[in-house]
């Protein structure tokens, strides 16, 4: 029989954990890892810390789904990682637990509806693309940066939607990896060299 492991976070570091670690404690957590920084932010020390820690049979219990990732692409794949190991997940807010068939099936809706809005995200790309092409707009080596705006914005919405580099420089035309990679450091976005 596993242990409940708790994560809680918040975004700033003036709010307060409390509501989410007294939440925790009462759902039987025996330990409470604990984040004070943005959702956006790679390097959340304590996340990192809770899944370095959990082991398998063991469950993961968070407040609310939000508190684990920036996107619904990031929660996915954490979700996938922890099923891979065999560690539950229970969200008390969004009453998911995944070791239930109800609480899976919620999973793999949510999986295929980031799957249908990433589609929708490059089906928009590329319209746009072609729409701008049809309008005489020329894409490949640029002159000056008359086309950098649409394309930074294409590479960065691609590259949140989870497509990754190489699908990103097939979509927009961009041909070096280095350019989209500077591109998201501009938006302060940390590329997992995908």
């Amino acid at each position: 029989m596993g242990e409940k492991i708790g994560y809680a976070r918040v975004s700033t570091k003036e709010q307060n954990l409390v509501s989410q670690e007294d939440a925790l404690n009462k759902a039987g957590c025996i330990r409470i890892f604990t984040d004070k920084i943005s959702g956006k932010e790679f390097k959340r020390e304590g996340l990192t810390a809770c899944l370095d820690y959990l082991r398998a049979d063991d469950t993961l219990v968070i407040y609310r789904l939000d508190r684990l990732g920036r996107s619904v692409k990031e929660m996915l794949d954490l979700c996938a990682q922890l099923e891979n190991r065999h560690i539950k997940l229970v969200s008390l807010q969004d009453n998911l637990d995944t070791s239930t068939a109800v609480g899976r099936f919620t999973m793999q809706i949510l999986a295929s509806l980031a799957e249908y809005n990433r589609s929708l995200i490059l089906e928009g790309c590329r319209a746009g693309i072609e729409a701008a092409k049809k309008r005489g707009v020329r894409f490949g080596r640029q002159e000056g940066v008359k086309m950098k705006k649409p394309k930074k914005e294409a590479a960065i919405r691609l590259y949140k939607a989870g497509s990754s580099i190489p699908q990103i420089m097939e979509i927009t035309g961009i041909r070096s990896k280095q350019t989209i990679y500077n591109y998201l450091k501009e938006e302060q976005i940390q590329p997992d060299r995908r």
